[in-house]
């Protein structure tokens, strides 16, 4: 099967995060070590504004808190579009293009027009659970839905420079479906010339969370990141939010898993952050870097980090 493609800052104190961290309910930060951190306001030209989002589709009250978050955030910021992480419908994915769940726990949430922008869409382990290719089949009939395969990659551009996004299916890898996708993976970072190259998949590579890092992820798809010069991943299935930079990695490791449920988490030898209770990422990039930030469901900041170009 062929596969192709389709300044102002703010510094926020340790007390700060502190009091975000506060916030946690029902599940808990271990070992946590905020710091501070730095808010920056960019111009909206020469960058590319996108949000990621992971775990969403529970169709629950924290489901709704974060998209409301979201709006909020988006008619500040103005995002281009939305990366989805996976886990789009729980408990079981869907059962075709027309179940009602695209419309319940996506149409019908996601509101506002300043979030009726396309969503790149990544594959979780429950989007298997029924059929994975109705939300393929979806992208036909919601041109807001983005997903030509079941993995593909993407591009934008401005004056300046380019990014490209590697979306991967990586429930299939763990089911030992790897080879034609590591292959399509290494081919296209081979031949991109890109300024930026992010490659966004369900399961972590590196993680501190309840699922910790992704065998099949470390060993397969890692040494290609590495290879090929890419500078992020982003991911979920961990219910929760996490910043990774492994001195033995050249990426950083960006997950945004808390669109609509939560698990508690912790801080390992090289976490930059962690958080849960829910919350999505928001990103932009420029030439020289991509800055993230992570917010909970009250659209507060709990932190922002920024990756340099390399």
């Amino acid at each position: 099967m062929k596969r192709r493609v389709f300044i102002q800052t703010l510094l926020a104190t340790a007390g700060g995060i502190g009091g975000a961290l506060s916030l946690l309910a029902d599940d808990s930060v271990k070992n946590s070590r905020p710091s501070p951190f730095r808010i920056e306001k960019f111009s909206p030209n020469q960058s590319v504004r996108f949000f990621i989002l992971g775990d969403w589709g529970a169709g629950g009250k924290l489901q709704r808190q974060v998209a409301g978050a979201m709006l909020q955030k988006a008619q500040l910021e103005h995002p281009e579009f939305v990366v989805s992480v996976g886990d789009n419908f729980y408990p079981s994915g869907v059962k075709s293009a027309d179940d009602n769940q695209f419309k319940t726990k996506f149409e019908d949430v996601y509101v506002g027009k300043e979030l009726e922008i396309p969503w790149y869409v990544a594959l979780g382990n429950h989007d298997y659970r029924w059929n994975p290719e109705g939300q393929v089949d979806y992208s036909m009939k919601n041109h807001r839905w983005i997903m030509p395969f079941r993995y593909f990659k993407f591009t934008k551009e401005i004056d300046s420079f380019a990014i490209e996004f590697f979306i991967l299916d990586t429930d299939s890898m763990k089911q030992g479906k790897a080879d034609e996708q590591l292959t399509w993976l290494e081919q296209e970072l081979s031949q991109s010339k890109a300024h930026w190259k992010i490659v966004i998949g369900h399961h972590p590579i590196r993680s501190y969370g309840a699922h910790g890092e992704e065998k099949v992820m470390l060993q397969s798809v890692r040494p290609l990141l590495d290879k090929y010069g890419v500078q992020l991943y982003l991911c979920g299935h961990e219910h929760d939010l996490q910043c990774i930079k492994n001195p033995a990695d050249k990426f950083t490791c960006i997950i945004s898993g808390g669109g609509g449920g939560s698990r508690s988490t912790s801080y390992g030898d090289y976490t930059l952050f962690a958080a849960c209770n829910g919350g999505f990422s928001y990103a932009v990039a420029t030439k020289d870097k991509v800055y993230f930030e992570w917010l909970n469901p009250k659209s507060e900041v709990l932190f922002a980090h920024s990756v340099a170009h390399f």
